[in-house]
């Protein structure tokens, strides 16, 4: 008895302590349980969203901005179908042109039982058409009306491979950016991408408490958002304006760099497209019309575009002649109008040939066979070594996305690239910038300012984040020998534009204003048959057939400060190109560029 007795009371003890467990987790830790779902019920965080910062000019002109309007979001608790197309069919009263189904399926998306942040619909509406019909809207509880911001760039489609666009955040960009959640843009191409975390700022929030209908009865506590800076680049818009003028009706690059800092003040890719397009989602249409543009409007030709330089590169080639050839500027050779290697001919441009030539005059009459002769003696790896020091065959680290590498070739990238091996004549080509040399506009500018000032600047646009000047670097890459014959190399380029007796832009450029240093290329677009005694003109080819047209210079030729380079796609050689020179540098001169005034 008296066991059965302990284990009566035992048992009974055992349920005593269960259910005062139970008590107390039902009246104490739950508590803190339910606790938590009534503040999530109650408490409501909004999140601040920053408006973007503008893109300025180098002179303070707007480049890129925000329109301001309104978006329309729709209460977040809206649980039935009933009472969610109620709501959106009083959208439609305002906005009969949207689709119903498309509204229904967009706040599905976002609705969620913990979801207390309105839910936006229409994210912006001009202001003007607001403020028709902004008295009617607020009348419904369930509306929220607030001020918005649109992408707004000023200039339709100027500079507008530089500047970029900021379109609709796609999934991808919203959950690697939680700004874009928010903002429902991110820079997509250009100055607009590459610094939109600078541009974009950053999130603030708001804590208040809400009833059970939403209602906001208190506020809690606040975090301050952070608007985007402001981002000044170096391009002014009236010299761009100068240069979108010269390619109205033509394809192909202009690049405009100080020769010292690397600052681009215009830089255009023909033809250009309208960025506002692009502003909140652009129409197919839209889209595959600039897709199906033989002339490649989307590519950014000056750091995408990749040419065969021809002769603008003789310059470098013939510093690495002077390096590595044992000769000086004034070494004469004889120059016939070709080389024979092989059983086949290597064709000077000039029937006849030049003569007897030296450096100077090689590159003032761009020599051909100057050039094929001295590569022969000097080898591809001195010449491939000097341009690579020049930039060539690398990226120039300007700041923007997209820029590629060109092909500066080598006996190693031709074994790897096609499993052969690398012939003399492959050296004779490059020599002339032709074969399997490809370059952009932006290296050649680069190159460009290097011969000169002596020193290889960082292209680059960004010159100010908020208050903040950028500093860039620029490196000394050239030999003393090279150095100290940059003197000559420039006389050569100044006879190009200057001297009557071969220099082969005079015709083209007698009328500049300002003194020049230039060179003149013509890069083929089709090979010439050895067979061919008397190539076609270039006007008597299809289009796409012709060569493209080049000139480089540095303005002036004493104490240079402008570096500038010309491409002109399918332009029949470098005569398309000079002309256009010439106007730029005559609108420069005429807006002070060149005045010891000028302001940097």
């Amino acid at each position: 008895m008296r066991l059965r007795f302990k284990i009566l009371v035992g048992f009974f003890g055992i349920v005593c302590l269960v259910l005062v467990v139970r008590i107390y987790f039902l009246g104490v830790k739950s508590n803190v349980y339910f606790e938590k779902i009534a503040q999530r019920n109650t408490e409501k965080t909004e999140t601040l969203i920053p408006s973007r910062g503008q893109i300025f000019d180098r002179n303070g002109e707007v480049l890129a901005t925000n329109e301001l309007g309104f978006s329309i979001a729709l209460n977040p608790l809206l649980n039935t179908k009933a009472k969610l197309e109620r709501e959106i069919d009083y959208i439609l009263r305002f906005f009969p042109s949207l689709n119903k189904e498309k509204l229904i399926k967009e706040y599905r998306n976002e609705y969620s039982p913990y979801n207390h942040s309105p839910i936006i619909l229409i994210p912006f509406v001009e202001y003007a058409q607001m403020q028709k019909i902004y008295t009617q809207m607020i009348q419904n509880p369930n509306l929220y009306i607030t001020p918005s911001t649109k992408r707004f760039y000023p200039y339709d489609s100027l500079a507008s491979h530089i500047i970029g666009y900021a379109g609709s955040a796609n999934q991808k960009d919203i959950q690697e950016d939680p700004v874009a959640k928010y903002t429902h843009i991110i820079g997509k191409l250009g100055i607009e991408r590459e610094y939109n975390l600078e541009l974009q700022g950053s999130l603030g929030y708001r804590k208040v408490k809400v009833n059970a209908l939403n209602k906001e009865v208190d506020f809690l506590s606040e975090q301050a958002l952070k608007n985007g800076e402001s981002v000044q680049i170096s391009i002014d818009v009236a010299l761009q304006k100068v240069v979108d003028k010269q390619f109205r009706d033509k394809s192909g690059a202009v690049v405009i760099m100080d020769v010292e800092s690397g600052e681009i003040l215009a830089g255009g890719s023909y033809p250009e497209y309208n960025l506002n397009d692009f502003v909140g989602g652009i129409s197919h249409a839209k889209w595959n019309a600039l897709l199906d543009n033989p002339y490649k409007p989307l590519l950014n030709k000056f750091l995408a575009g990749v040419y065969p330089p021809g002769s603008v590169v003789k310059m470098g080639i013939a510093l690495s002649f002077l390096e590595h050839g044992g000769i000086d500027e004034k070494t004469l050779v004889d120059t016939p109008e070709y080389v024979e290697l092989g059983g086949r001919r290597f064709r000077d441009w000039k029937v006849g040939g030049h003569g007897k030539s030296d450096m100077i005059k090689a590159i003032r009459e761009s020599v051909d066979v100057y050039f094929y002769i001295f590569s022969q003696k000097v080898g591809v790896e001195n010449i491939t070594g000097t341009l690579k020091k020049m930039g060539f065959g690398e990226r120039s680290g300007v700041d923007l996305g997209g820029e590629v590498r060109g092909i500066l070739p080598n006996p190693e990238w031709k074994m790897k690239q096609y499993g052969q091996q690398w012939f003399v004549g492959d050296t004779i080509n490059i020599s002339i910038g032709q074969g399997a040399f490809l370059t952009t506009p932006l290296q050649i500018a680069r190159y460009t300012a290097l011969l000169a000032s002596g020193t290889l600047p960082t292209p680059h646009f960004a010159k100010k984040i908020g208050n903040k000047e950028l500093e860039y670097q620029k490196q000394d890459v050239l030999t003393p020998l090279q150095k100290s014959k940059l003197q000559a190399i420039a006389l050569g380029m100044y006879q190009v534009c200057n001297d009557s007796d071969g220099g082969t832009a005079y015709r083209y450029t007698q009328g500049s204003k300002v003194k020049l240093a230039c060179k003149t290329g013509t890069a083929q677009v089709v090979g010439i048959p050895q067979e061919v005694k008397k190539r076609i003109k270039e006007e008597d080819m299809a289009y796409f057939h012709r060569s493209h047209g080049w000139i480089t210079a540095f303005a002036p030729y004493k104490n240079p400060r402008y570096a500038i380079t010309i491409l002109v796609e399918h332009g029949g050689g470098s005569r398309s190109a000079s002309p256009i020179l010439v106007d730029i540098v005559n609108e420069m001169e005429a807006m002070g560029y060149f005045s010891k005034e000028k302001v940097k």
